[in-house]
């Protein structure tokens, strides 16, 4: 019955999905049947295989484990039959994908690369994060993406000119390379490679070299004492003092969508159990219920209930779920409750007509 349902009020929003990074061929695993011929990996061989893959693997960047599967056909399989090399590459090889080809891939270690995938809550708020934010190799979801300030990227001249960074902070920042392509919901075309930081980055090393908050916020408003440049500062330095994306008003933390929106992020599984994977699910009946409140033809009395009714409609018809917690959902969700009772009128239609 839970499968049922699961298929009759759930769907995947392509919309969604391909705002972000898209990867059209993904690598595959690696093939290595070698393991009988004689080899080695140094001195590495010494170590049991449970320490090297706890203890020295799991702190490697996959670049680097491709390095060392390429030393030897020893290192090859010893490669190949790591665990987490296994799980990222059998469920998530097109995020190992983008985050080579947007330079990023020597920042996060295997080890941080399977917590992610092995997590289903946003890094940011209480949500199923159906995505992966590839400058922090954190989980988020698509309103966090959309509007929180430390889920999003620039460049680093404009990092230089928010967080009032030097030549030589500048220097400092973890850069990235944006992907040509289409992103954002009206799948904007680009076609040239951008260099880019995390806002998150900057911040980070805004604060190390002012030493303070205050400090920081002295050295921004002597560059440019602009509102809208204080208003982003204290977005990002304060964050959001609700964790709930659903319900944070639309005057606290959001400061738009930003410029590069889509092009630090890809669709990311979570790995619930072994072999047991999630891509996250969209709820038919918030989508109804947003469509049916932008026609205008929502009950008045369900708008009455709800503070920001545009704001938080688009919110839930954005948001996705894990397939347990899309189940608890449409137990209370008013559209699922609504499609479920149409389908059960169109039945008793269908029956009479029948007879």
């Amino acid at each position: 019955m839970s499968a049922e349902l699961i298929s009759r009020l759930s769907h995947r929003p392509s919309e969604l999905l391909n705002s972000m990074i898209t990867i059209s061929d993904p690598p595959k695993p690696m093939d290595a049947n070698f393991q009988d011929r004689l080899s080695s990996i140094g001195i590495l061989d010494k170590l049991p295989l449970k320490l090297l893959y706890h203890e020295v693997l799991s702190e490697l960047d996959f670049q680097s484990l491709t390095r060392l599967a390429r030393v030897s056909i020893q290192g090859k399989y010893i490669i190949q039959s790591f665990p987490a090399y296994r799980a990222l590459m059998n469920h998530a090889s097109h995020a190992l994908a983008a985050l080579g080809q947007t330079k990023l891939i020597h920042l996060h270690s295997a080890s941080d690369l399977l917590t992610a995938l092995r997590t289903e809550r946003c890094a940011t708020c209480p949500e199923y994060g159906a995505y992966l934010f590839l400058p922090t190799c954190e989980r988020c979801c698509w309103q966090c993406l959309r509007s929180h300030p430390m889920r999003r990227v620039i460049s680093p001249a404009a990092a230089g000119r928010l967080f009032a960074l030097s030549l030589e902070m500048r220097r400092q920042l973890p850069v990235m390379f944006s992907i040509p392509g289409t992103y954002g919901v009206p799948c904007t075309p680009t076609e040239r490679s951008t260099k880019l930081c995390s806002m998150f980055a900057a911040k980070e090393v805004a604060l190390s070299a002012h030493g303070s908050t205050k400090n920081l916020t002295q050295a921004v408003r002597s560059r440019d004492p602009r509102w809208q440049t204080a208003r982003c500062l204290q977005a990002v330095l304060e964050g959001w003092a609700c964790l709930d994306s659903i319900k944070i008003p639309p005057e606290q933390g959001d400061v738009g969508v930003g410029r590069y929106f889509g092009m630090a992020s890809i669709p990311f599984p979570s790995l619930a159990a072994p072999d047991v994977i999630e891509h996250g699910l969209w709820c038919k009946g918030c989508e109804w219920t947003y469509k049916r409140y932008e026609d205008h033809q929502l009950s008045a009395q369900v708008v009455a209930n709800i503070r920001y009714p545009d704001y938080e409609l688009s919110r839930m018809a954005t948001r996705a779920h894990s397939r347990i917690g899309l189940l608890a959902h449409v137990q209370r969700c008013y559209g699922a409750q609504q499609l479920l009772a149409d389908e059960e009128v169109e039945e008793s239609r269908a029956s009479i007509n029948l007879q």
